[in-house]
C-alpha cells in the first residue's frame, strides 16, 4: 500500500493485505534486494509508516484494526521488531472504522493519526526516546473520511482533508502540549485525498 526509504536509504514497503513490513536493500543502479520482513498482528493491515527523528523508531499505522504499532529499526540488517501496539479509537467505539493518514512532529514529541469512520485525529505523546506512546487526545476532523492531513511546515498548524464532505478542517497545533484546536471547518475542497504543503 505505501513505499518510502528508511533514513538509511533502504526501501520500506507496507503490504496491507498480507499485514507484512518487507525491507529491501536498494543498488546504486536501482535493483532492490529483500533483507527482513516484519509480520504485524494478523488483520492490522499495515497502511503506513513514519520515522521518528531519531532515526532507530518508526511507527506503523493499521488500517485495518485501527493501530499504530512502535517498532524498533535496526539499521544492521534493516529489520524491525515490535515494542508498543495502541488503538487511536476511544475504547467504547464499536462502528466502522479505517485508519488513514499519520504524521510526526518535527521535534519527535507527537504523534498523529487520522480515523476514516470515527472521523477524527489521534494525538499521541511520545516518550523515552521515541520508544513508548501515550494517547493524549481524540478531535472531530468535522467532517467525514479524512483521508489525509498535514502539519504545516512551521508545525504551528494542521490541515485535515475530509473527503466525502468536500471541506478541510484547519486546526491550530500547541507546540508544547501538541494538544489541537479546531480553528476552520468549511474549507471547501472537493473530494480531496491528499494535503501537502510546498
Amino acid at each position: 500500500h505505501y513505499t518510502d526509504l528508511t533514513p538509511d536509504q533502504r526501501l520500506a514497503v507496507c503490504d496491507l493485505g498480507t499485514d507484512r513490513l518487507y525491507t529491501y536493500d536498494v543498488s546504486t543502479d536501482g535493483a532492490v534486494e529483500e533483507t527482513a520482513v516484519y509480520v504485524a498482528e494478523a488483520g492490522t493491515g499495515p497502511r503506513h509508516l513514519v520515522f521518528h527523528p531519531n532515526e532507530t523508531t518508526a511507527y506503523l499505522f493499521g488500517e485495518l484494526d485501527s493501530s499504530v504499532t512502535v517498532l524498533a529499526y535496526d539499521a544492521a540488517d534493516g529489520s524491525f521488531t515490535q515494542k508498543q501496539k495502541l488503538s487511536t479509537l476511544p475504547a467504547d467505539f464499536d462502528g466502522e472504522n479505517g485508519g488513514a493518514a499519520i504524521r510526526i512532529s518535527k521535534d519527535g514529541h507527537f504523534l498523529y493519526a487520522s480515523n476514516r469512520g470515527h472521523n477524527s485525529i489521534a494525538v499521541f505523546a511520545i516518550t523515552e526516546n521515541g520508544s513508548k506512546l501515550e494517547l493524549i487526545q481524540i478531535i472531530s476532523s468535522e467532517g467525514d473520511f479524512p483521508r489525509d492531513f498535514a502539519l504545516s511546515p512551521d508545525d504551528a498548524y494542521i490541515v485535515c482533508a475530509n473527503q466525502n464532505t468536500d471541506n478541510l478542517t484547519l486546526y491550530r497545533r500547541d507546540q508544547t502540549t501538541g494538544l489541537l484546536q479546531m480553528i476552520q471547518k468549511d474549507i471547501y475542497a472537493p473530494e480531496t485525498v491528499c494535503v501537502y504543503f510546498e
